[in-house]
């Protein structure tokens, strides 16, 4: 089961996660979801080193590995980005700074050891963060929003998606000659959706996903007609092959191109 506060909080659409810049993550044994005595240490090391604190708008996306069926992963990723969410709060984080999610598990198509894969079963920190929009950008150029967050295989903005998305209003709104084209890119060929489900198609959920930004702007304001959008499915990958979480990740963004200024 998804957060509740994931299926309220908007009625428009976007991303499972889109490029990001720091996150830390947070291990878990096998079947376990609770923060033992080591991932309790490193969360204290990370806290005390100030890569996380207190009063930081924080995302938690829990995972499982591919073992168990999708409901007990879903359940299992949850449990576990829930309970390090209890566990920061105990350290003196605000619970509404924090937004948490179950993602699920990883696929790993080519393993099948019955111990599973260890480092799938996790929690990422993932602290908000927002894109450095330059007035003098070119026109042509492309710039990838580094915190729009999807749900895994659906057009659903999630909450952390908001700070990003309100630094894009604001440029917009300081550049208001300025035209652009959002552009959905998805990470990778048949790897999306696992071709299951009403978004089993990477070139429609990719334009989705770039309408779900495109309809956030116009309802902030942002003129339709200083916009247009787009999707790219798996066509233009940031990086080829994309064989570790992190490459799949980073293919599976948001780009900002300007049309004109």
């Amino acid at each position: 089961m998804k957060n509740a506060l994931l299926l309220c909080f908007l009625c428009c659409a976007t991303l499972s996660y889109g490029q990001r810049t720091d996150s830390f993550a947070v291990h878990f044994a096998l079947k376990e979801t609770t923060v033992n005595t080591q991932s309790a240490a490193y969360i204290n090391k990370l806290i005390s080193k100030k890569s996380i604190q207190p009063g930081q708008k924080l995302m938690l996306l829990g995972y499982a590995d591919y073992r168990g069926t999708a409901e007990h992963n879903d359940s299992v990723s949850t449990e576990r980005a829930m309970n390090v969410q209890d566990y920061l709060v105990s350290k003196g984080f605000n619970k509404n700074d924090i937004t948490y999610a179950g993602k699920g598990k990883i696929d790993r198509p080519t393993m099948t050891a019955k111990g599973g894969y260890a480092p799938d079963r996790k929690v990422l920190i993932i602290p908000a963060a927002t894109t450095h929009l330059d007035n003098n950008i070119a026109v042509n150029e492309t710039v990838a929003l580094k915190n729009i967050f999807f749900e895994g295989g659906l057009p659903d903005i999630l909450p952390a998606s908001m700070p990003e998305l309100q630094n894009l209003v604001d440029f917009l709104n300081t550049n208001k000659t300025m035209h652009i084209q959002v552009e959905g890119h998805v990470c990778c060929k048949g790897m999306s959706t696992s071709n299951t489900g009403p978004y089993s198609n990477d070139d429609d959920l990719s334009k989705l996903r770039a309408k779900a930004v495109y309809d956030y702007l116009t309802a902030k304001g942002i003129a339709k007609n200083r916009m247009k959008y787009v999707g790219f499915g798996t066509t233009h990958p940031k990086v080829y092959p994309a064989t570790t979480e992190d490459e799949q990740q980073a293919n599976r963004r948001v780009e900002i191109r300007v049309l004109s200024k």
